[in-house]
């Protein structure tokens, strides 16, 4: 009787944990041409409501390399840090499907967007999890929403090689209203 229990107990606590597990949705990459190779994967997770979760690392954004476009990386922590100041969360709303993050890379840059908040948002359509990071265009993007899939960073170094900004960043994604490819690029000031 004892080990019926025990099973039983084994089994809620499977169900339990399966049904709150964490999925990850990719919400766009930080890609730029020194180390080209090497790509910024900027991720959320949801739960099996389509709510935003933490990450094991204690974060409702979370991040890793892809290094060679392949192989998986944690990000050491002096780089998490850093990359925590460039893409910077700012709060989730009380449903848990909505939250915003600051792209702080364009504060360095020329750009007509009216703010460099970038709102994800989750909802579930035809029975599946759906996760969009949006951002509003100004003139050069027709005031559209990009629904942002990439970043590129067109590296400046200094005399001695070394990265110091950007001479421009494109903003890769789709329109959110057609499903229509836009890329619009912000040129150093």
């Amino acid at each position: 009787m004892i080990k019926v229990i025990v099973a039983f107990q084994c089994l809620f606590l499977f169900v339990v944990s399966s049904a709150n597990a964490l999925v990850e949705k990719r919400l766009f990459s930080l890609e730029k041409n020194y180390n080209p190779e090497n790509i910024l994967v900027i991720h959320t997770q949801v739960d099996n409501e389509c709510r935003f979760g933490v990450s094991r690392n204690n974060e409702y954004v979370d991040f890793y390399w892809l290094m060679n476009g392949t192989e998986r990386k944690e990000v050491h922590p002096t780089i998490r840090s850093q990359v925590k100041n460039r893409v910077s969360f700012d709060g989730i709303n009380v449903n848990k499907d909505s939250f915003n993050i600051d792209l702080n890379d364009l504060k360095e840059i020329s750009h007509d967007l009216e703010s460099t908040t970038i709102e994800v948002r989750s909802s579930i359509e035809g029975g599946q999890c759906q996760v969009e990071s949006l951002i509003k265009l100004g003139p050069t993007g027709k005031y559209r929403t990009l629904n942002l899939k990439r970043t590129y960073c067109e590296v400046k170094t200094n005399a001695l090689g070394i990265p110091k900004g950007c001479k421009f960043i494109d903003l890769e994604g789709v329109d959110a209203d057609n499903g229509k490819a836009i890329k619009v690029r912000f040129k150093e000031k």
